[in-house]
């Protein structure tokens, strides 16, 4: 199987990398995939106005072929020196719109995206395109977090309620829970969808966490629940994406956009 590690900024490549490689240590057999995708105004199937705004950013972010070079430029001092027996890492580039550019190379094999969330139209686009139009997990990864000596992700934070999307995450992520050497399930008291028996939410029989009903706080849900997770000095948290519709939750907020604001650690959704 493989990991798509899609790299939207040079700033951002060793934190894509390191989450790419940790994600690949729970699978057998796994490689990872670089992705870059150069957006090029001139090459892309776009309105007017989307190939407008692409034009307006090498007035502060360079032409594409710069910022193409400096992404493959922190690409090769990542895997410069890297242990020969590590995970196998390739380098594919491809030009066009970042949306199709992802969705085409999100193929069968690709067990999870990993994307950076880069103050940049290709991470937004990225991420959108990840979560709602490939069907895989996908992990989204802050721009300036390492990995500092991690071998894989061996202590995992679930922040757990009674929902179906909540459901799916856990059971998307069971590759990443089955191998990790800790699980630690978060339920927020007086939550919505929250259950009084936190074990009656979860929904997968072979793996069983460690169940936490924490008190709530005048913090959102969703920094609360990475709080939680910080305290618990887990590596990774796994939570449901957009379980109302998206444009509800970008005009009115809800967990999931929380979640990308406050989120410190590696974050894996599936929607």
């Amino acid at each position: 199987m493989k990991i798509l590690a899609v790299l939207t900024s040079a700033a951002s490549v060793p934190a894509t990398l390191d989450a790419a490689a940790l994600a690949a240590a729970a699978l057998a057999d796994a490689s990872i995939e670089a992705l870059e995708v150069v957006v090029e105004p001139g090459h892309m199937m776009a309105s007017s106005e989307e190939v407008s705004i692409q034009q307006l950013r090498e007035l502060k972010e360079g032409t594409p072929q710069a910022r193409a070079r400096a992404v493959r430029t922190a690409f090769d001092a990542w895997t410069a020196g890297r242990d020969p027996q590590a995970t196998s890492v390739f380098w594919r580039s491809v030009t066009g719109a970042e949306t199709d550019g992802v969705v085409r190379e999100a193929g069968p094999d690709v067990a999870l995206l990993v994307v950076s969330h880069d103050a940049n139209m290709d991470a937004s686009d990225a991420l959108h395109a990840a979560i709602f139009s490939t069907g895989k997990p996908v992990m989204l990864v802050p721009p300036t977090w390492r990995a500092k000596g991690r071998a894989r992700f061996a202590h995992i934070a679930v922040g757990l309620i009674d929902d179906d999307t909540m459901r799916h995450a856990i059971l998307a992520a069971e590759p990443w829970l089955g191998a990790a050497t800790r699980i630690s399930a978060i339920s927020i008291e007086g939550s919505r969808h929250v259950s009084a028996d936190p074990a009656a939410m979860w929904p997968v029989s072979t793996i069983t966490p460690h169940f936490l009903l924490v008190p709530p706080t005048d913090a959102p849900t969703a920094t609360r629940l990475v709080q939680e997770a910080d305290r618990l000095n887990a590596d990774l948290l796994v939570a449901g994406a957009y379980g109302h519709m998206e444009l509800m939750e970008w005009l009115f907020g809800g967990v999931t956009r929380e979640l990308l604001q406050v989120a410190d650690l590696p974050v894996l959704f599936a929607h």
